[in-house]
């Protein structure tokens, strides 16, 4: 029996194909729209947590601050023995305790390491009068400002070289070594640091001379600026590896590392992670402070210096050469150390850099008896 013809044409398959291809092409643009909405909405999720609230947390956090300018926790050498001499080779030294800030209990640990001529089999002797071989005129005193790095015993490579000519008084910021822990902020800093100086003024009849290195030639600094408030001069200022400003140092440490460098841009940059360090007490203005130098000041800087680097001295020795009066404020030498690979740290190794200590010391010789004639 034959089939009945069919009802059904061509048409129906095909505009229901038609239908479902449609259909499909609209949830195949949704599915774009929604991702493309959500990864729109992850990338500015994305960008106001790296570039907004990593920025403001940051400008908000005073430890966090403190903690990159003064890695109290990670100090090196570690372990640190202070009255152990002989475990890091050096010979005719004390270790004291100075009282700088009774109010808030402050005491700084400090090492006296006598010049390398009076040291001899006597000096290791307990019975051994350290404080009258401070006292006398015959040898310089110099008092070291060590870099934010390290404690006292970081620099013995320094005070070798520099215990050729002085007596070498070394000392620990609060928080750092074995010093008693208070607030660290700049001023507290130069507040001990002055009573430091007046407390070795008291137990010396010779010339004292500061040095200071990267962080500590803006202490030291700071602090010989302090100090001629109470007309007190030392007779000489050494800068080794200074920077200009915080500010400045920050701005440069920042360009080192692509997770900073990415930063740079914004347009609250400056406003979120550079001007919080001196919102928080911490400026560290070397350029200003030198002005109020009175005394004669030697810079010496590497040339492959890779933390400070080295236009930050010249820049220096450029303005304070332009601002001071040399006549009563002494001269700014500048002593550029050739790219030898001494870096930020070496600069001890340095094989002029006693003929440049000399030569500085009778500059500042000349000076005060220069002074003291007129």
């Amino acid at each position: 029996m034959p089939r009945p013809p069919s009802n059904r044409t061509t048409e129906a398959p095909l505009l229901k194909y038609k239908t479902r291809r449609k259909t499909k092409s609209t949830c195949i643009v949704r599915c774009c729209v929604i991702s493309l909405i959500t990864m729109t909405i992850l990338l500015l999720i994305a960008f106001v947590v790296i570039f907004v609230a990593i920025p403001l947390i940051f400008k908000y956090s005073v430890e966090l601050q403190r903690d990159l300018i003064f890695p109290i926790h990670e100090l090196y050498p570690e372990n640190a023995d202070f009255n152990n001499f002989t475990k890091y080779d050096v010979y005719g030294g004390r270790n004291l305790y100075v009282p700088v800030n009774e109010s808030h209990n402050i005491t700084l640990g400090v090492w006296h390491l006598l010049p390398l001529a009076l040291v001899n089999s006597s000096t290791q002797e307990i019975e051994f009068n350290y404080t009258e071989a401070l006292e006398g005129p015959d040898y310089p005193v110099v008092l070291h400002f060590h870099g934010n790095g390290g404690n006292r015993i970081n620099g013995v490579e320094i005070y070798s070289v520099l215990r050729e000519f002085f007596h070498v008084i070394a000392f620990d910021y609060r928080c750092y070594g074995d010093s008693s822990c208070g607030e660290l902020i700049e001023d507290c800093l130069i507040s001990d640091a002055v009573a430091l100086y007046r407390w070795l003024m008291a137990r010396t009849t010779a010339d004292i001379y500061i040095w200071g290195h990267s962080l500590g030639s803006a202490v030291g600094t700071h602090a010989v600026a302090e100090l001629k408030k109470e007309n007190i001069t030392p007779a000489g200022l050494f800068l080794e590896a200074p920077f200009t400003t915080l500010r400045d140092e920050v701005k440069y440490v920042q360009t080192l590392f692509w997770f900073t460098r990415a930063f740079l841009w914004l347009p609250w940059y400056e406003t979120t992670l550079v001007d919080p360090f001196e919102e928080h007490g911490w400026r560290f203005n070397t350029v200003e402070h030198l002005q109020s130098v009175d005394c004669p000041v030697m810079i010496f800087h590497s040339e492959d210096d890779s933390v400070i680097p080295i236009r930050f001295g010249r820049e220096l020795h450029e303005t304070a050469t332009a601002v001071r009066n040399h006549t009563y404020q002494g001269e700014v030498s500048f002593q550029a150390v050739p790219a030898l690979g001494f870096d930020h740290w070496q600069i001890y190794a340095y094989d002029k850099l006693p003929s440049c200590i000399v030569s500085h010391i009778d500059v500042c010789r000349v000076f005060k008896e220069e002074r003291i004639n007129v």
